[in-house]
């Protein structure tokens, strides 16, 4: 995938740096162009929407009943494919997300999005993964040791120059032979290694090129699964399979979530706690006339709107969203996921400050419980059905895809049955996979 500009000096104005958060998010990218030579087809280490899944192996694949529709029956698109391995953990590992195409159907029925978690084994794979994590220690380590040695170092050379001088001084005033300009002192030797400036700027593109290896951890989602470097021709035995319905497929890329500031004029700010104060007002009223309406005078329609726009959860998720509205994809593992609304059923398993929720252990592994991972967002309907809309009609618009946010929750301990692999070390199994459907207006 090609590079892209981080955040220039002149948008560091727009962008507050209080605000620190721990999610990556994911961003639309070139898109997937199958049957042109030029073309970089998608590897298992890429993250993408749409498209055709990469199977971790081309011989392995998951199940029919872990592909198809528990509602109609039929076979799921891929919506988005996810490169999330471990830290510290040596095999490949893939979240595959899938919907029903037919989602006039299947829309707000259970089974018609699934989540399967891949993960490979290969002992070949595994011990390439090992050695590189073991090379990139050992190199992180010489480079540690290198920093505190020259730290010790000029901390030794700034003690002697302090404690000598003094007693150099006295020594120097009494003694008339003794010239304190010295031009054949060590202090001022030209040749001295300490004192070269050839030798520092050496040093220092030996640094640069040592440090840049550390800043590229394999291991991290944001720097695994944003792969915005050029990449190099994939092999055949990762090639898609085309077997399954598909929508347009398009690379992500990755980056920390980043807000921006929200300012307001010098003259405004003193006045701020007004307006803020006449906005509660304002919403205690409606609230007041909310509440001596009638609901027979509002439709359904027009409650299901009202409600969604009185509902805090949707406010934040607004909010939030706003910062970086083309997101499709969020990425917190162990985190919190952002809810589009807190009136279903999924939000009641997520209600609570931290972060025990309300969802069945694996069935799998019953001792453990689940965590947060990711979850897809609306902008990713609109990347997904954008041709098909070019084409469609009104009526096939309004029954595309009609969901607010799917979230994935993991196995905390990333457990596979040893049953689950095939004898190319590869296994598929469900996670769990919460959908907050559209209101039906």
């Amino acid at each position: 995938m090609s590079s892209h500009d981080e955040y220039s000096s002149d948008e560091e104005d727009i962008i507050d740096e209080k605000q620190i958060s721990q999610v990556y998010l994911g961003f639309v990218d070139a898109p997937i162009l199958s049957g042109e030579e030029e073309n970089d087809e998608p590897t298992i280490e890429d993250t993408f929407i749409g498209g055709n899944p990469v199977w971790l192996h081309p011989n392995s694949q998951p199940t029919d009943s872990q592909i198809k529709c528990d509602s109609c029956g039929g076979k799921m698109a891929l919506l988005s494919q996810i490169f999330a391995p471990f830290e510290g953990k040596s095999y490949d590992r893939v979240l595959y997300i899938f919907g029903c195409p037919k989602t006039s159907q299947c829309s707000n029925k259970k089974g018609s999005v699934k989540c399967l978690r891949g993960i490979s084994k290969d002992p070949v794979k595994m011990a390439q993964i090992e050695e590189e994590t073991a090379e990139a220690a050992r190199k992180e380590l010489d480079e540690k040791l290198r920093l505190d040695n020259t730290k010790k170092l000029q901390i030794e050379l700034t003690k002697d120059l302090f404690s000598n001088s003094g007693k150099d001084t006295e020594e120097k005033s009494d003694n008339p032979f003794v010239s304190s300009a010295n031009p054949f002192g060590a202090a001022s030797n030209p040749f001295d290694a300490t004192s070269n400036p050839f030798n520092q700027s050496k040093n220092n593109d030996t640094d640069n090129t040592k440090s840049h290896p550390n800043s590229l951890n394999k291991e991290s989602f944001a720097e695994a699964a944003a792969k915005n470097l050029p990449k190099s021709l994939p092999k055949k035995a990762l090639s898609a399979v085309g077997q399954l319905p598909s929508y347009p497929g398009y690379f992500v890329y990755v980056e920390q979530e980043k807000f921006k500031k929200i300012t307001i004029e010098p003259e405004l700010e003193k006045y701020k706690h007004l307006v803020d104060l006449d906005d509660e007002t304002e919403s205690a009223s409606r609230a007041d006339k909310k509440q001596s309406s009638s609901s027979s005078h509002m439709n359904p329609q027009t409650a299901k709107i009202s409600n969604m726009l009185d509902d805090k959860y949707f406010e934040a998720f607004t909010n939030t969203v706003k910062h970086n509205n083309s997101q499709v994809l969020r990425y917190d593992l162990g985190g919190k996921p952002l809810l589009y609304s807190g009136q279903d059923d999924i939000a009641a398993k997520f209600n609570g400050r931290d972060t025990n929720f309300n969802i069945p252990n694996p069935g799998y592994n019953p001792s453990s419980t689940r965590q947060f991972e990711c979850q897809l967002m609306p902008k990713a309907i609109l990347d997904l059905e954008n041709e098909n809309n070019k084409t469609a009609s009104l009526t096939d618009i309004l029954n595309g895809m009609s969901w607010g946010t799917i979230i994935v929750c993991t196995d905390v301990e990333d457990y596979m049955p040893a049953d689950a692999f095939d004898e190319n070390n590869v296994a598929y199994i469900e996670e769990w996979c919460g959908v907050q459907w559209e209101e039906s207006v």
